[in-house]
């Protein structure tokens, strides 16, 4: 297999890792004409995959478009492979606890997994919540590792049953759209003026490694973001750049947003 090297020159650095993996994913269905299946992984690493399998004419499907979700597993096939739901090889899984004492979190769920099970986030997809349930999208070879390392998350005794898609939890995701002035396509001063907050206190943020673009964590200042970016702050939540809208008299550049704080 040839690789086309101008792939990584619309990627930033960060992704080569990933691009690389993708090509070894690639060459792998090249080689023996059979299906790949990914680990989850997210939209920007769905794109990449798109891209890379658009470019070396295979086929390629996601899970998100059987099952709407963030994090998907992708499928890259030769020609004569018809894809079905089952291929993706996922489970949802129901977190069963006693809401009526607390309600769990994304985050603490999130935590328990991660500290607990001592797993890669590769291996797990979504979590959803909302008053009363709880639920998270799994690799299906991993369930019995889910539920019998998970027994308690935040005080609350929980069991994880698996229950049908048809069962997930919908999220509602109310992003508000903004307009907005900047000095530069600088993260700091994108999350100064996006957040409200001083240059010095969106600084910190990236310095205390609170900050990523494009699921990737950002410690450069100066790192340039663009149109399309998605950028999730810690404890404040996410933005889109969507587009740019030319410049004022004094050389500010106007960006429209959207915006989904965190609660």
């Amino acid at each position: 297999m040839m690789t086309n090297k101008a792939i990584y020159q619309h990627f930033s650095l960060d992704d080569a890792p990933f691009i690389d993996k993708g090509l070894e994913w690639i060459k792998r269905v090249e080689d023996t004409y059979t299906p790949v299946l990914t680990a989850f992984v997210n939209p920007h690493q769905e794109h990449i995959l798109r891209v890379l399998a658009g470019t070396y004419g295979l086929g390629c499907v996601s899970s998100g478009e059987y099952i709407h979700t963030e994090f998907v597993r992708v499928l890259l096939y030769p020609d004569y492979f018809s894809p079905t739901l089952s291929d993706f090889e996922m489970a949802l899984l129901e977190i069963r606890y006693p809401s009526r004492f607390e309600q769990l979190t994304h985050a603490k769920i999130l935590g328990t997994i991660i500290n607990q099970l001592g797993i890669d986030r590769k291996l797990f997809g979504d979590i959803l919540v909302d008053e009363k349930r709880a639920q998270i999208f799994v690799n299906r070879d991993f369930i019995p590792l889910f539920q019998d390392g998970i027994q308690k998350i935040a005080r609350l005794p929980v069991s994880l049953e698996e229950c049908p898609f048809t069962d997930k939890i919908i999220s509602e995701i109310n992003y508000q759209e903004q307009e907005i002035l900047i000095s530069s396509f600088r993260l700091d001063a994108l999350l100064s003026s996006a957040l409200k907050l001083s240059r010095k206190q969106a600084s910190r943020l990236i310095e205390k490694k609170s900050v990523q673009v494009n699921y990737h964590p950002i410690e450069k200042l100066d790192y340039l973001v663009a149109v399309g970016d998605l950028i999730s702050v810690r404890k404040f939540g996410r933005l889109k750049i969507v587009k740019e809208n030319g410049q004022t008299k004094r050389d500010k550049i106007k960006l429209t947003i959207q915006l989904l704080l965190s609660k």
